[in-house]
């Protein structure tokens, strides 16, 4: 399937490729400051860290034992904290990337999951830090001891769980957010091998492999699991669509040949030059779009392709003409979606325009 939106411009792929180039430049050139920077803060920071667990670690009840794994630790968190400090550059140029390749209930999700989603998913990893896996590890002090036996603990092993579990927080609050909010802008249905379920899920288990340290290989299945099952139980108790466009979606129906229809109308004043009928006169299995003037409104026609190809019509009706002053590369794309488009001409005879939305209507046998 084959779009054109109307912010779409003919580029070749080069430039594309030299677009993506400049941008992933000014990220990593961030990226390489963020870790000189981190690099020189790292030490008072960990010892600050250390100092202020409920384990007594200054009077030396964590212990380096491995030199090698305690500077691979040590650079885990430099290469942690400069991706932290270059995601909000590096989210802000994905979303300019995008901006213009995507339907618009496509573009305000992936702007809503980028803004709300990492800023979750980064305030539950600083809570993690600062309070949550300070607490985990007096507790386990506490009821995981024995009477008489002083603890001495591993830096680098308490380090490396805490990398880990900060990741599979962060990438659990942004797989939560990203499929509530494709759920709010009815953008998923309710299949389980739904395709933009499948790719987030498969997508944040990746990162999850990449990510998660070798102190975790015990447990690794268990987390990937419920960093699936998780999101999946709050996506179910979800109410229905609430931010999606105000089109109406239409019911599948069979028609007189047993073929399954979707059909959608959309309501066109043309300027207020078309008379207008509400679409509560209309059968609800009918989808429903309104638009001011089709022609002439770029975003109202990027707004119907989307409603067209999210609700899969596969016949659409335009009520003020017969569809002929339409953008061609708006019509191929309706006809790469596989729907057919006709027109009403209400703008030249509106006589009869009630029985001509009927007419329309009536695909399925009762």
């Amino acid at each position: 399937m084959r779009l054109r939106l109307s912010r779409d411009a003919e580029r070749p792929i080069q430039g594309h490729l030299d677009e993506l180039a400049m941008r992933g430049t000014a990220v990593l050139f961030m990226l390489s400051l963020s870790t000189v920077v981190w690099w020189i803060l790292i030490d008072p920071l960990l010892s600050h860290w250390l100092s202020n667990l409920s384990l007594g670690a200054a009077e030396g009840t964590v212990s380096i034992y491995d030199p090698h794994g305690w500077m691979g630790t040590r650079w885990s968190m430099i290469g942690l904290l400069a991706l932290l400090t270059t995601l909000p550059l590096a989210a802000q140029q994905m979303l300019a990337f995008t901006e213009v390749g995507l339907l618009p209930s496509e573009r305000k999700w992936l702007r809503m999951v980028t803004i709300g989603g990492v800023s979750l998913g980064l305030a539950s990893a600083a809570a993690w830090w600062v309070w949550g896996y300070p607490e985990a590890i007096a507790r386990a002090g506490v009821y995981g001891g024995v009477a008489n036996i002083g603890a001495q603990y591993d830096a680098s092993a308490l380090f490396e769980v805490g990398i880990g579990i900060s990741w599979w927080l962060f990438l659990l609050m942004l797989s939560t957010i990203a499929l509530a909010l494709a759920r709010f802008l009815s953008l998923v249905s309710t299949e389980p091998f739904d395709p933009l379920r499948v790719r987030v899920h498969g997508t944040l288990v990746f990162i999850w492999w990449l990510a998660a340290p070798t102190v975790l290989e015990g447990v690794w299945v268990s987390l990937a699991v419920l960093l699936v099952i998780l999101p999946e139980c709050v996506l179910w108790t979800m109410p229905r669509p609430l931010l999606s466009t105000r089109a109406r979606a239409p019911v599948a129906v069979f028609d007189g040949e047993g073929d399954l229809r979707r059909r959608m109308f959309a309501m066109c004043a043309c300027e207020d030059a078309c008379p207008r009928i509400a679409r509560t006169s209309a059968p609800a299995r009918l989808g429903w779009v309104e638009a001011d003037a089709l022609c002439l409104d770029p975003d109202a026609r990027d707004a119907l392709l989307d409603a067209v190809v999210r609700h899969e019509a596969t016949d659409l009706a335009i009520s003020g003409c017969d569809g002929t002053p339409l953008p061609v590369a708006f019509r191929q794309s309706l006809a790469s979606a596989g729907c057919a488009v006709s027109g009403l001409g209400w703008l030249d005879d509106s006589s009869t325009m009630e029985a001509d939305l009927l007419r329309f209507s009536a695909v399925a046998k009762e």
